[in-house]
């Protein structure tokens, strides 16, 4: 039995641009892996079987597996366990990051030694954040997300601090809601990049973005609710992705203590809150 880790994503900065075919658009986004995972175990099998599944009807990881199975040509079968710790529709990836493990998880069972070029082809087929997945480290993903292009820079392991209200945002239903503004954002990507390697939070800060953000915003209450009492008492807090997550960016104690106090006061039941850290 092999086992392995699916970690979130957050996105620093999310440039939308034109829509280009079927709902899809362009778009420059970059990502880095957070340290909330999944928990994904392997074995051999006669069939494909997911233990448990936890995706309710989606099998995305049995989905995962038949592309590998297609690709590869091999004539096989394996055993899922997939222990859940990112939540869905939540703007993390956590559906895409689970196909990418799959994925690597059977290279290795089968020792078919596919090399990334390969794999990121497989996880391609699966949707546009999976290629990133492959590899979990600071990317900026062009086109519609699959051209993953990695930075190889040493960076601060940041704390994060997630906030995920307790309904959820469909990525498709965001995107088809957008409005392109034709503002480009090249400059403060490279920016962002730029305080990462020089560990310079206030300038990272700056120039954090996301696109999706005020569609987000609009299509959830909860998400609304929320980063707007934060940012009325001075919360400099931003969105993960499609949303509806948040998160706050290195945040001191005394933030998170302030954060804790003003949910409080926020009249919605079960909000997801989680101190984690850069991966």
């Amino acid at each position: 039995m092999l086992k392995d880790y699916a970690y979130a994503k957050i996105n620093l900065a999310l440039e939308v641009l034109d829509e280009i075919e079927d709902g899809y658009h362009i778009v420059n986004n970059l990502m880095v892996p957070i340290d909330l995972k999944d928990e994904i175990t392997v074995e051999k099998d006669k069939e494909i079987v997911i233990d448990d599944d936890p995706f309710k009807g989606h099998n995305l990881i049995e989905k995962a597996a038949k592309a590998f199975f297609e690709y590869t040509g091999i004539k096989g079968g394996c055993r899922f366990t997939v222990k859940k710790n990112i939540p869905e529709a939540a703007g993390l990836a956590g559906g895409s990051s689970d196909c990418a493990c799959a994925i690597r998880l059977l290279d290795k069972l089968y020792n078919t030694n596919l090399d990334l070029f390969e794999l990121k082809k497989i996880a391609e087929s699966l949707g546009s954040d999976v290629p990133f997945f492959i590899e979990s480290k600071l990317a900026l993903c062009k086109h519609r997300g699959e051209r993953v292009f990695p930075y190889n820079i040493n960076y601060k392991k940041y704390r994060i601090l997630l906030i995920k209200p307790s309904s959820g945002l469909e990525t498709k239903e965001v995107y088809k809601r957008y409005k392109y503004t034709s503002k480009k954002r090249e400059e403060s990507i490279n920016s962002i990049i730029d305080g990462l390697e020089n560990d310079d939070v206030s300038k990272i800060k700056k120039f954090i973005f996301n696109d999706l953000g005020r569609t987000a915003a609009t299509l959830n209450k909860e998400l609304k609710t929320i980063f707007n009492a934060l940012r009325d008492n001075d919360i400099r807090v931003f969105i993960s992705g499609s949303g509806p997550t948040m998160y706050l960016f290195d945040p001191s104690d005394e933030e998170i203590d302030k954060v804790g106090n003003i949910l409080n006061n926020v009249n919605i039941n079960n909000i997801f809150i989680l101190e984690t850290k850069i991966a």
